[in-house]
């Protein structure tokens, strides 16, 4: 149909380039491109087909009013319009029945169900049960409505089937904006602030829902109207300019409902944390408005092609995001109820505070402790918040999940309402598959991240020992392997979607896992070094070698575990420094943190101490150490005397030790040398310094004293090696360092 530049004047050899590039070419290739052609060629005659209609209707506009008159006329026979008053005053009369009958109903109902309205309502289960009985109950008036209103125009009709016809369309019309009126004011709440669930100042809501129901009233009215004539035989071209003008109506108020509360719906977008809210959030809240303005206009223009052409689903297009809107929140309101009631049931409600107040006082009761209601109630407060603080990240957890079905089903919802097939054999029908999945793995990915983590942080220390030098006690070894364990079951939630939805795509993935048997055959022989770090790494956890958090020495390197992964772990040297370590390279641990660890600190005293005396004193601040509230409890065994070990020129060797829990030894070791310092000074015990004695022959003079000279010599000698101790740092006496 379509032909683009060139004069037709090919050579032959051009003409034959072409068809041998057309056999080249691929036939699925060919038909694709065959069919957007006539995809192409369908939308330009569809336009020029709406285009030549509208012009016929639009010639139509100066008559309508004599055509609509004609029809109306028509359906009077020899009266003309002379039917539509006794019409009109039956149809009053059966509305302000029905309508009486609704009131009725509903006083009767407030009633029977005021027990359900707790103005106190703290729990959003409760808040949601009282809104859906009120909801239920409405609904119910508004059946009544329509009941009594029927039976009522059936008793006083005048057979004419035109004033039947007119009946129905008013009946219904009234009916459907009950019905609309009853969800806007439960969804907005704006007569029940304490149980409104949409974070609306009074005033806003009083607004908004005051604008929707007028906005919905006038739309529902011209919408009434062509339905009306359409039932009264008016023209096709006619209905036509009907529809579009009440489909023109409804955007240009939602255009203006959009434009005045711009504000209030952004801050609503926001959510609780405002401007510090994600920045997709802040965008949103920013632009909806625009997007919801060019869907509307949008949605119209599409509405009003489809309806010139008379294809389906012309109608409601642009009211369809506010039905979904409505639709949405009655099924999250359901899901949120069934999270709350069912699976996972409020613990902090009053109901169970009671409970866990009256449980406390028989407990005490039984104890033979005095009756205190206050500290009771006080005491159960606190324990259902805590319970129930345990349980709220699997309750977000399912607050999320109940809000991404609910999303997805409204993206179904406003396809189908747009007339787009989500058919098996289309791409959207696996998308839908392909979500399930997705949302499926996303909720076992978070749960199991949720539920691991949680274990982490119980099996963590309370607190951490900053006292403790090296050599502190370690996580437990449940908490060293379980960050391992996440990781590998969160990789395989992983691996397993990612599998699933390629199949769901279409993708063979049988050569996938051949391929990745062969490609890790290839790894295994080109990696043999990261595979024995990883078995290495797997045995040292096996025999829970070392945990996170204890203070080994691995012989090249040395320090606390910080970190373990799956081929390496590495080490935080107490002066700062962290290492790295392959599982494979490790050759022995020695692990300063398990169990216990003994300290022994030896000093120098002088040869005329008293031995006996010196294990005594040591012997009695052993025991007041172990009696003292903050050094006592970090004891294993107590402070003891082990004697003297060595005798030297100038001084014996005598050594102390103790057991205590890893990483306590240093601190201890400096209260011990402390205490011992002014224990010794009290009791006359004196340590010993380093001396040199020199001795040269021929120093002595005539009268068998030491000769200046020889004097000055040896108090040089001495002098040199009282620095030269000093150089070596260990003028404090030997010490067993890390």
């Amino acid at each position: 149909m379509f032909s683009f530049g060139g004069d037709g004047g090919e050579t032959a050899a051009e003409q034959q380039g072409s068809s041998q590039s057309a056999e080249d070419t691929d036939p699925e290739q060919g038909d694709d491109e065959a069919e957007a052609v006539e995809t192409l060629d369908a939308f330009f005659l569809d336009a020029l087909k709406a285009r030549d209609t509208f012009k016929s209707i639009v010639r139509e506009i100066p008559t309508i009013h004599e055509t609509v008159l004609s029809v109306l006329k028509m359906h009077g026979e020899d009266e003309g319009l002379g039917w539509m008053p006794a019409a009109l005053v039956n149809i009053a009369l059966a509305v302000v029945a029905g309508l009486a009958a609704m009131s009725l109903l509903q006083r009767w109902g407030r009633h029977q169900f005021a027990a359900l309205f707790r103005p106190d309502a703290d729990t959003r289960a409760d808040k949601i049960i009282y809104l859906f009985s009120r909801a239920f109950l409405m609904l119910a008036g508004v059946a009544a409505f329509a009941i009594f209103s029927a039976l009522v125009y059936l008793s006083v009709d005048t057979g004419l089937q035109a004033a039947s016809q007119t009946a129905l369309v008013v009946l219904s019309v009234i009916s459907v904006f009950l019905v609309l009126r009853i969800i806007w004011l439960n969804v907005l709440a704006p007569d029940a602030e304490s149980h409104r669930l949409v974070a609306l100042q009074t005033q806003e809501a009083r607004s908004l829902y005051r604008a929707l129901l007028l906005g919905g009233g006038i739309s529902l009215t011209a919408i009434g109207f062509c339905l009306w004539m359409e039932r009264l035989g008016l023209s096709d071209k006619a209905h036509k300019i009907a529809l579009i003008a009440a489909s023109a109506i409804g955007m240009l108020i939602l255009i203006a409902i959009a434009i005045a509360f711009r504000k209030t719906v952004a801050r609503l977008i926001r959510g609780k944390k405002g401007e510090n809210a994600s920045s997709w959030r802040l965008v949103l809240a920013s632009l909806w408005h625009f997007i919801a303005i060019v869907y509307f206009v949008f949605a119209w223009a599409i509405s009003s092609v489809r309806i010139l052409l008379d294809l389906p689903d012309a109608t409601g297009l642009v009211g369809a995001p506010l039905q979904v809107l409505l639709m949405a929140a009655v099924a999250y309101g359901v899901l949120i109820l069934i999270i709350d009631k069912l699976l996972l049931p409020r613990i902090d409600t009053e109901d169970s505070k009671t409970r866990i107040a009256e449980d406390i006082r028989r407990a005490e009761e039984r104890e033979g402790s005095e009756e205190d209601p206050e500290s009771a109630m006080a005491q159960a407060h606190a324990e259902a918040a805590e319970r129930e603080a345990r349980r709220s990240p699997f309750r977000d957890l399912l607050d999320r999940g109940a809000a991404i079905l609910v999303v997805f089903a409204s993206l179904g919802v406003l396809a189908s309402l747009w007339g787009i097939s989500l058919g098996r054999s289309s791409l959207a029908g696996s998308f839908a598959d392909i979500f399930l999945v997705l949302f499926l793995a996303y909720m076992a990915y978070d749960a199991v991240k949720i539920v691991i983590d949680r274990q982490i942080a119980r099996e963590a220390p309370a607190e951490k020992d900053e006292e403790a030098e090296v050599g502190g006690t370690g996580e437990s070894r449940i908490a060293t392997l379980l960050p391992i364990f996440r990781n590998f079951l969160l990789i395989t939630i992983v691996v397993i979607a990612s599998m699933v939805v390629l199949s769901e795509l279409g993708v063979n993935i049988a050569p996938l896992f051949a391929g990745a048997g062969v490609v890790g055959l290839a790894v295994g022989f080109g990696a043999q070094t990261l595979i024995r770090d990883i078995f290495s790494g797997a045995f040292y956890l096996i025999d829970d070698a070392f945990r996170k958090g204890e203070y080994i020495d691995i012989g090249s390197a040395k320090g606390v575990v910080e970190k373990i992964s799956i081929r390496s772990m590495q080490l935080r040297h107490h002066r700062g420094a962290l290492t790295t370590v392959p599982f494979g390279e490790i050759q022995h641990v020695e692990n300063f943190s398990r169990d216990w660890a003994v300290m022994k600190l030896a000093f120098r005293v002088t040869y005329d101490t008293d031995v006996e005396k010196m294990r005594k004193l040591i012997k009695n601040f052993g025991k007041e150490l172990l009696e003292d509230e903050y050094y006592g409890p970090m004891f294993l065994a107590p402070l003891k005397s082990q004697g003297i070990m060595s005798m030297e020129d100038s001084a014996m060797i005598a050594r102390v030790k103790f057991t205590t829990k890893p990483g306590k030894q240093f601190e201890l070791r400096k209260v011990v040398y402390a205490g011992l310092r002014d224990l010794f000074e009290k009791n006359g015990i004196r340590f010993a310094h380093r001396q040199v004695t020199v001795r040269v022959a021929g120093a002595e003079d005539e009268n068998g004293g030491i000769s200046p000279a020889v004097a000055q010599a040896a108090a040089g000698a001495a002098a040199s090696a009282g620095a030269f101790d000093d150089m070596d740092g260990n003028g404090g006496g030997p010490e067993e360092q890390i």
